[in-house]
């Protein structure tokens, strides 16, 4: 059996049709990622809206095997509850990530575990322009996090020169 990419359209890209719905898909990610604080910046003059938390992140392997592995399930791989603070987790079916697509073409994606920063960005035309050539691959394009710091007092940033 194989899954055509087209099935993004179906469950995510085009799944959502207000940001209330879209931004807590977000936050219950956070959830799972045991955060206790999410922070949402809206730049309507850039068209822009930045979301962190300081839940556990992800490094390489978990960007790779879970966050774009498109309905990984989180119960099946043992993950019921969250390893720090025993929660419930939210997520069900591994598709309220693709909810962002719902509000915004590109998708940058930072995170860091452990001391590793990683980043990527997800392009909305980029997908689609896979699926009309039958392509089932997609590859994020790898963003460069040199210039990106990761502090625990981030919240207290101005964030008006990040890109």
């Amino acid at each position: 059996m194989t899954i055509d990419l087209n099935i993004l359209n179906h469950l995510g890209i085009n799944l959502y049709s207000n940001v209330p719905a879209v931004l807590s898909e977000v936050v219950a990610n956070a959830w799972d990622a045991d955060a206790t604080e999410v922070k949402i910046f809206l730049q309507p003059s850039e068209e822009k809206i930045i979301i962190e938390d300081d839940g556990h992140g992800m490094n390489l392997l978990d960007l790779n095997n879970k966050y774009l592995n498109i309905g990984y399930a989180k119960r099946e791989n043992g993950e019921e509850v969250t390893p720090k603070y025993g929660r419930l987790v939210m997520g069900r079916k591994g598709i309220g990530k693709l909810s962002l697509f719902s509000i915004a073409k590109k998708i940058d994606v930072y995170s860091s575990k452990d001391g590793e920063l990683n980043g990527l960005r997800l392009d909305s035309d980029k997908i689609q322009k896979h699926i009309k050539a039958r392509n089932n691959v997609y590859n994020p394009e790898e963003i460069l996090v040199n210039g990106w710091y990761y502090k625990r007092d981030f919240w207290d940033k101005d964030y008006t020169d990040r890109n």
